[in-house]
C-alpha cells in the first residue's frame, strides 16, 4: 500500500514540533496484519512498511514519546489483539465515528469544554455500546433462525476497547461545543389508526414517537383518511433520501383489521372502504432499500400475522424490524399500551435498540397471552427505536410554539378591536388607523415604584415568584404562558420591560388584573425580606423535589391515564425540578385533558395533605 506512513516517521514529526501539547488518534488494528471493514469477513492489511511487528512494541514507543513531551495524549482505537471495526452505516471506523461526534460537542462537559479525558471516556463508552447493541441484534437474529430450522448462525463481533496513553501536567483542552447536529440521523414516521374506535393510547404513543423517538411523524386517524393519501404518506416516509452518509430510519405503525381472500391476497382494512393490500405494502418496502425500517402491525383479532411477516421481510442483510401482534377484540389497545409503556419508562437521553425493546415487549405481553410475531434483520447496522441524546429534537415543537404565540397575539388584537367596536362604534375607524402592525409593550404605571430586585425574582426560574407568575399567566391566557415567559426572558433583559412585554398578550381588563396581582406578589416578597432583615438579593432558592414525591406522582398518574403518565412526569420535572409539591401537582393536572380525571388526580394529593 502506498498510502501508509511509518510510525517512526510520524513520531519524529511530533518530536520536531514546537507544540507543547500533542494529540495522536490511531484507528488501526493492533494485531498488525488484519483489519475488518464490516461484516464478519477479514481483509488483510499489508504491514511491511511498519517497523513495529507487535502491538506491545508500538505501545512502548508511544509511551517513550509521551515521557519526552510536556503534554502528550494518544487515543488508540482498540487494545492488543483486537480488531478496529468499520460499518457501512457509520461511513468510518466505529472509533473514528464517535471521535468526530465527540469533537463536535457530544463529549463536552457542562461548560461546553471538550477535554482529551472527556473525549476518551465518550469514545470508549460509545464504541463499546455500539458493538454491544449490534451483538444484541445478532443474538435475536440467531434465535430467530434457530426457531425456523436455519443453522447458518451469524458470528458476533469481538470486543473493541479503545486505549489511551497520557503524559504531562494539566488537562488538554481540544475545543468547545458548537451549534448544529451534524450526526443526527433522519427519522421519519407514519401512524395510521384504521379502527373506528378512536384510541387515546395511539395519540399518546404518537407523542412519545415524536418526542423521545425523534421521528418527524405524520398521523392519520380513522375519520380523516383516503387510500391515496395513505399510500402517498407511506411512500414519502419510506423513500426519504438523506444528503448525509447516515442511514435514515422509517417507522410505519399500521393499525387495522386483516382480511384474507381466496386467491392468496390479503388486505389491511384502514377505515370505511379503505383497504391496503399486502402485495402493495411489500412493493413499497422493496423500493425503500436505503432506510432502516421499523414496521409495526397492530391488528386486533388477526390470525395470519406470521404470513404477513414472511411476505414483508426483505432478507437478512436489509436492516428491518417487523413486529406484529393481535390483541383480543375485548382489549384492542393492549398491544399499543405495551408499546407505550416500554417507551415511556425509558430514559430519552439513552438510546434503546430494537433488540432490547422486543424483549421488553414480550415480557409485558406474554403474561396476557398476547403473542408477538417478530422478524429482525441487519447484521452490520444497529436499529434504534429510541435514538437517545434528544436534547435538541424538540426544535420542531419550539417552532410550533412560536406559531401558537403568533396566533395568540393576533387573536388578542382582534378581540380588543371587536370589543372596542361594541363599546363605541364611532371609534372603529380611529382604532383601525392607530392599531400598530406589531404590538408594543403595555405601560404598567403602578409597577414603576416597586423594588427592582423583587421584580427580577419573577423571572428567576425555580423561584416561588417565577411559579406564581406562571400560574397567573396560565389563568389569563392558557397553557402557552410558560413558553411565552421563557421567550421573553431570552429576548429582553430588563425585568420591568419583561413585564410590559408579557402584558401585550392580554386584553385591557386582563392587564389591570395582571398588574394588581404582580403588585401583590412583589409587595409580599418585600415584606418577607424586610421581616427577615436580609437584603433583597438573598432570595432563598427552593430545593429540588424529593425522589419519593416524584415516584408517587408517577404512580398515581400512571394508574389514572396509563404509561404516558411516566413520560409526562419526566418532561415536567426536567423543566421544573424546584417547584413546590403543590405547584408540581397542579401542573401535572393541567396536562390531563379529561377534567374529571384531573380532579381525581388532585384529590389523591389533597386527601393526604
Amino acid at each position: 500500500m502506498g498510502t501508509g506512513i511509518p510510525m517512526q516517521e510520524l513520531l519524529q514529526m511530533l518530536a520536531n514540533s514546537s507544540a507543547h501539547q500533542q494529540l495522536v488518534c490511531l484507528d488501526t488494528c493492533h494485531s498488525g496484519d488484519m483489519v475488518l471493514v464490516g461484516g464478519n469477513n477479514a481483509v488483510s492489511r499489508d504491514a511491511e512498511n511498519s517497523s513495529f511487528n507487535t502491538t506491545s512494541q508500538m505501545l512502548q514507543v508511544l509511551r517513550q514519546r509521551a515521557a519526552q513531551s510536556k503534554g502528550f495524549c494518544a487515543l488508540l482505537s482498540c487494545d492488543q489483539g483486537q480488531k478496529s471495526w468499520e460499518f457501512p452505516e457509520l461511513g468510518h471506523g466505529v472509533f473514528t465515528y464517535y471521535l468526530m461526534r465527540g469533537l463536535l460537542g457530544e463529549a463536552a462537559d457542562s461548560q461546553g469544554v471538550i477535554e482529551a479525558d472527556g473525549l476518551y471516556k465518550f469514545v470508549y463508552r460509545q464504541t463499546l455500546q455500539y458493538i454491544d447493541k449490534l451483538n444484541q441484534q445478532l443474538r435475536l437474529i440467531n434465535q430467530q433462525k434457530r426457531s425456523r430450522g436455519d443453522g447458518k448462525i451469524q458470528l458476533e463481533y469481538p470486543l473493541q476497547t479503545p486505549k489511551r496513553i497520557v503524559e504531562g501536567v494539566g488537562e488538554l483542552i481540544l475545543g468547545f461545543k458548537g451549534d448544529g447536529e451534524i450526526f443526527r440521523q433522519p427519522r421519519h414516521g407514519l401512524i395510521v389508526d384504521g379502527l373506528a374506535q378512536q384510541s387515546q393510547t395511539i395519540r399518546d404513543l404518537s407523542r412519545v414517537f415524536r418526542g423521545a423517538g425523534g421521528f418527524e411523524l405524520e398521523y392519520f386517524s380513522h375519520n380523516q383518511q383516503n387510500i391515496s393519501g395513505i399510500r402517498s404518506a407511506i411512500q414519502s416516509s419510506l423513500r426519504t433520501v438523506s444528503n448525509r452518509k447516515q442511514t435514515p430510519t422509517t417507522l410505519l405503525y399500521l393499525r387495522g383489521e386483516i382480511e384474507e381472500i381466496e386467491d392468496g391476497e390479503a388486505w389491511l382494512i384502514l377505515g370505511d372502504g379503505l383497504r391496503l393490500s399486502r402485495s402493495c405494502l411489500r412493493q413499497e418496502l422493496r423500493r425503500a432499500n436505503n432506510a432502516k425500517q421499523i414496521i409495526i402491525l397492530d391488528c386486533p383479532g388477526a390470525t395470519t400475522l406470521e404470513t404477513w411477516l414472511e411476505d414483508l421481510n426483505m432478507g437478512v442483510e436489509q436492516p428491518q424490524c417487523i413486529i406484529a401482534s393481535a390483541s383480543t377484540p375485548e382489549q384492542p389497545d393492549a398491544f399499543a399500551a405495551a408499546i407505550l409503556a416500554t417507551l415511556a419508562i425509558s430514559n430519552p437521553q439513552q438510546d434503546l435498540p430494537v433488540a432490547a425493546w422486543i424483549n421488553q415487549l414480550r415480557s409485558r405481553l406474554e403474561p396476557k397471552n398476547i403473542h408477538t410475531h417478530v422478524f429482525l434483520s441487519g447484521t452490520r447496522v444497529v436499529i434504534d427505536i429510541l435514538p437517545g441524546n434528544i436534547s435538541s429534537i424538540f426544535a420542531s415543537e419550539s417552532q410550533q410554539e412560536e406559531k401558537e404565540l403568533s396566533k395568540i397575539v393576533s387573536s388578542k388584537l382582534e378581540e380588543e378591536k371587536e370589543l372596542s367596536k361594541i363599546a363605541s362604534p364611532k371609534l372603529e375607524l380611529e382604532l383601525e388607523q392607530s392599531q400598530p402592525k406589531t404590538p408594543t409593550p403595555a405601560k404598567l404605571a403602578n409597577l414603576q415604584g416597586l423594588d427592582e430586585t423583587a421584580i427580577k425574582s419573577l423571572f428567576t426560574p425555580g423561584s416561588p415568584q417565577y411559579s406564581q407568575l406562571e400560574h397567573l399567566l396560565i389563568s389569563l391566557m392558557g397553557p402557552i404562558a410558560p413558553t411565552l415567559i421563557r421567550k421573553t426572558i431570552t429576548k429582553i433583559q430588563n425585568p420591568r420591560k419583561q413585564l410590559e412585554e408579557l402584558a401585550i398578550y392580554l386584553l385591557p381588563a386582563q392587564q389591570i388584573q395582571f398588574e394588581a396581582k404582580i403588585t401583590e406578589i412583589i409587595q409580599t416578597l418585600v415584606l418577607q425580606t424586610q421581616a427577615k432583615n436580609s437584603p433583597p438579593a438573598a432570595i432563598p432558592q427552593p430545593k429540588p423535589l424529593e425522589p419519593s414525591f416524584i415516584k408517587k406522582c408517577d404512580r398515581e398518574l400512571i394508574n389514572l391515564i396509563g404509561p404516558i403518565g411516566n413520560f409526562i412526569v419526566k418532561e415536567l420535572y426536567k423543566k421544573h425540578p424546584c417547584l413546590s409539591p403543590s405547584e408540581f401537582v397542579q401542573k401535572l393536572a393541567a396536562e390531563i385533558p379529561n377534567k374529571h380525571i384531573a380532579g381525581e388526580f388532585l384529590q389523591k394529593f389533597i386527601k393526604e395533605d
